[in-house]
Parts: C-alpha cells; sequence; structure tokens
C-alpha cells in the first residue's frame, strides 16, 4: 500500500461531517471513529456511517441519534471554551448587558428580539458582524477578532444569548461567558444541554415574556453567581478531555 509508512490513528475525531473526511475514515478500519457535528450537521451525512461514538449537544439532537443510529454509542457532550484565552480578567464594567452574536446569522441569533425589545435603561454590547437590521441607539455594536473576544466580553456585567432552536445548537459564546465568569440568560428554547450548563451558579434560563425581568434579578444580585467556579468543575477542557477518554477506555473493552 502507498500509505503503508504512514501515521496509523488510533483515534478519529471527526468534527463536522465533510465529505473528504470519508475516504480517511475508510482508511483506517481499526480506529475508534468519533462523530460529533453540532449545529445543522448533527448527524452524519455522508456514505460513511459507522462511528463508535457520536457527541450531541442537546437531548432533542440525542434523541435523533439514538434513534437513527442505534449500532452506535451516542452520548451528550460539553463544548468546552478556549481555557487560556477566555478567563476573567480585571477590567471596568462599561455595560450592563454583552450579546455577543454574528448579524450575518440575525435570522437565528436572535438580533430582531433584542434590538426591538431592549429596555432603553440598560447599555448593550453587541459583539459581531452587521447585518440587515440596526442597532438601536442604547446598543453599542463592534466586530472584534476571537483572540480579543474575553476582553470585550468582560466589558459588561451579564451576558445574553437569544437563539432559535431552529439552526444553532449550544452556541459557544455560552461557555465562554461562563468561563470569563460571567453570568448569564439564554432563551429557554435554544438547543443545549440546559441543565449542565445553567445552573444557580452560572446563569438564568428564560423566555421572551419575562426575560428582561430575568436580565433585571441578575443584574441586581450578581453576587449570587459564581460562573468561574462551576466551569472548572464542570465544563472546562480537562473535563472535555477526561469524558472522551473514559468514553473510549469504556467502549474498547
Amino acid at each position: 500500500s502507498k500509505y503503508k509508512n504512514e501515521f496509523t490513528p488510533d483515534v478519529i475525531f471527526c468534527r463536522g461531517g465533510f465529505e473528504e473526511y470519508d475516504v480517511v475514515l475508510n482508511r483506517f478500519p481499526n480506529a475508534f471513529k468519533i462523530y460529533y457535528g453540532a449545529g445543522s450537521r448533527f448527524l452524519p451525512r455522508h456514505k460513511f456511517k459507522n462511528y463508535d461514538l457520536i457527541l450531541q449537544d442537546s437531548p432533542q439532537q440525542l434523541a435523533e441519534s439514538l434513534k437513527k443510529f442505534p449500532n452506535a454509542q451516542s452520548s451528550l457532550f460539553i463544548k468546552p471554551a478556549i481555557d487560556h484565552m477566555f478567563k476573567p480578567i480585571d477590567c471596568e464594567k462599561e455595560f450592563d448587558i454583552v450579546f455577543p452574536a454574528n448579524g450575518k446569522q440575525e435570522s437565528f441569533k436572535g438580533h430582531s428580539f433584542v434590538f426591538k425589545n431592549l429596555p432603553k435603561k440598560y447599555s448593550c454590547l453587541n459583539l459581531g458582524n452587521s447585518g440587515s437590521l440596526n442597532p438601536p441607539s442604547h446598543i453599542k455594536r463592534k466586530r472584534v477578532l476571537k483572540t480579543n473576544m474575553p476582553e470585550n466580553l468582560q466589558r459588561a456585567k451579564v451576558g445574553i444569548v437569544c437563539c432559535s432552536a431552529s439552526v444553532d445548537s449550544c452556541p459557544r459564546v455560552i461557555p465562554e461567558m461562563i468561563a470569563c465568569n460571567i453570568p448569564v440568560v439564554v432563551f429557554s428554547e435554544t438547543r443545549f444541554w440546559q441543565e449542565k450548563y445553567i445552573t444557580s451558579e452560572t446563569g438564568i434560563l428564560s423566555n421572551s415574556k419575562n426575560f428582561w425581568n430575568d436580565v433585571d434579578y441578575v443584574l441586581n444580585n450578581l453576587e449570587k453567581f459564581n460562573p468561574r467556579s462551576y466551569y472548572e468543575k464542570e465544563l472546562s477542557l480537562s473535563v472535555a478531555s477526561k469524558f472522551i477518554r473514559e468514553k473510549i477506555e469504556q467502549l474498547k473493552k
């Protein structure tokens, strides 16, 4: 074989499920194969389907995965932040709220709800690129590089996530804000492992009717939340890697 001298993996982690991955997956029949697609690609969608472990962001996606791939082990999985980047820093809180969401994805990120309904008593920083909707005067929009996200997230006291359930799953900004010690208020319709991420230490699950009341509660009770402590115990990179190692060991027996 022309591949006889190449690296032979014990584990292949397939992120996203793109068609060009199939040739590699088929080349190494003895490798333990993990699929993690997330979002609209949460299920394997091309010819290769023989995965040992399929990871999912939410209970809704897990149920579908178990139904469609009964011969594979499917499991919920945490999506950690980049620990060495997303960590608390000492900085001035210039805004009440941070809304990290790209305008190019405004159809499912909640821009319409936030721009139309944010009470004027709040100052808000929208981190992301522009879309077709323009923010009102009490919302400042700023586009930043990933490397500058931690310091900009922490210019605010509370983070909000208002995604619809139609496309997105476990928006990465949820663990990123929690890692930065920012309590969050999240739409309950957002597809993610809700009870794992949202606890009495990290924030509140809400809905469109009660959202701003819940934001107000968090703003007035910041001392009751301790997101970073919870992140280190339950959501960190070390926790995620330990989970995968243990799953591999368990399933290879």
